[in-house]
């Protein structure tokens, strides 16, 4: 059975030709939107030179301004031994990127009243009640302190709960990794019990911590809804939108586009395929649908989801949100002693289930305030920038996420485009 178990790993040869899909439309379309299409251009070639390193496999990358797609490029190979080259509907494991969707799952029930973002988790899942908190020691000798408040719903959105992943060398992640290593033991009746017996790394609202807050609520969307919670996104998010290749599994009509995973070999650093990936294969569905990194999506189906989100919650006429509700999910909502939420993010602050730039002016990155989005564990990223309009994706696959800055380039290279 495949769960959460495999992200651990992930927090922290074939050179191909670049085809730049309907490249003269692409082109077109740049210029009509404040882009310098020759500029653009250079995304190509930087991108390019990690493939030829060995770095990468292949690459697909979309800019979108005004709603009109300027650029879509398909690099290097979907599977190298195959000898498949990247394609534009090419599925990728997005692994983190599912939680911005978890998120807009939860926030389509909150607009109904059916919680309340103040309110504590217990009263939907109430083993979360009487929590407690590590405080030092370990093992038999580990001291730990009630809870002083509950973890609040919102807490759970903004990655304040005190839960885990179990990436660190804390002694509550030890823990985590000794839940983890018996993946088959974990059930969907058991596994919110299991993670509430676990003692929190601090007190709820405190610090910023990233864990398995996000994959609460997509228990909690299960529990509001009383459907599974891939059933839910289908009626509710993927269907609506016209989203025909994002889900929790890849169905076996679709296997020959889903690409390949790689990881670095650890003499060379070049790419090789990687055994035990996280989650299992998503080639079949599992029974715990993983709210915080278990979807499999394509760059179009991605793009149609953030598009959505930039246009305030709707796209081609279909509503998914109200307007001041993804008002509300892409603000801040991290007080100032926590931002920015991690020493590796200057400028960033938290909205919901996703980053936000507070102050770009810190960030080492050409940016817009209000500039949101997140990333998965195999090197997918995304950003949203409501100022300039802007949409921009980037989907390969290799784990672990930020091993090769990729993304880095390409965020600027992005920016470094716009003449208008």
């Amino acid at each position: 059975m495949r769960f959460i178990f495999g992200l651990m790993v992930c927090y922290t040869l074939m050179a191909c030709q670049s085809t730049v899909v309907d490249a003269k439309n692409t082109a077109s379309e740049a210029e009509s939107v404040g882009f310098s299409s020759e500029r653009l251009a250079r995304i190509a070639p930087a991108i390019q030179e990690y493939i030829d390193q060995g770095k990468l496999a292949g690459t697909l990358t979309l800019v979108a301004k005004d709603g009109k797609i300027a650029y879509l490029n398909a690099q290097g190979m979907q599977d190298k031994a195959a000898g498949i080259s990247m394609r534009e509907d090419s599925i990728f494991r997005i692994y983190s990127m599912s939680k911005p969707v978890t998120a807009v799952a939860a926030m389509t029930l909150w607009e109904q009243g059916k919680f309340h973002m103040l309110d504590p988790i217990s009263k939907y899942l109430p083993k979360f009640k009487d929590m407690k908190v590590y405080v030092s020691g370990s093992g038999t000798e580990m001291v730990l302190e009630d809870a002083k408040s509950p973890i609040r719903i919102i807490d759970l959105f903004m990655h304040t709960s005190g839960l885990s992943y179990g990436f660190t060398g804390s002694e509550v992640d030890k823990l985590y990794r000794q839940l983890f290593s018996k993946p088959e033991e974990l059930t969907p009746e058991n596994f919110a019990g299991k993670i509430a017996a676990l003692p929190l790394n601090h007190q709820p609202g405190t610090a910023w911590h990233y864990g398995l807050s996000t994959d609460l609520i997509g228990f909690l969307v299960e529990k509001i809804s009383g459907k599974k919670l891939g059933e839910y996104m289908q009626e509710n998010i993927f269907s609506p939108l016209g989203m025909l290749d994002t889900g929790f599994y890849v169905p076996t009509d679709k296997v020959n586009r889903f690409t390949q995973i790689y990881t670095a070999d650890q003499k060379t650093g070049h790419t090789i395929v990687m055994q035990n990936e996280p989650l299992g294969d998503f080639k079949s569905d599992p029974a715990i649908h993983n709210g915080g990194g278990g979807l499999v999506s394509t760059i179009q189906d991605y793009f149609t989801f953030a598009q959505m989100m930039l246009n305030g919650g709707e796209i081609n006429g279909v509503r998914i949100l109200g307007r001041k509700t993804v008002e509300y999910m892409t603000t801040n909502h991290l007080p100032k002693q926590l931002i920015p939420f991690e020493h590796y993010a200057p400028g960033e602050g938290f909205a919901l289930a996703m980053s936000v730039t507070v102050a770009p002016e810190m960030s080492g990155f050409m940016s817009s305030k209000g500039n949101f989005g997140w990333a998965g564990a195999a090197s997918t990223y995304f950003r949203v920038d409501p100022v300039e309009k802007i949409v921009m994706i980037t989907m390969t696959q290799f784990i672990p996420g930020g091993f090769h800055r990729y993304n880095d380039d390409f965020r600027n290279l992005v920016y470094q485009a716009l003449v208008d």
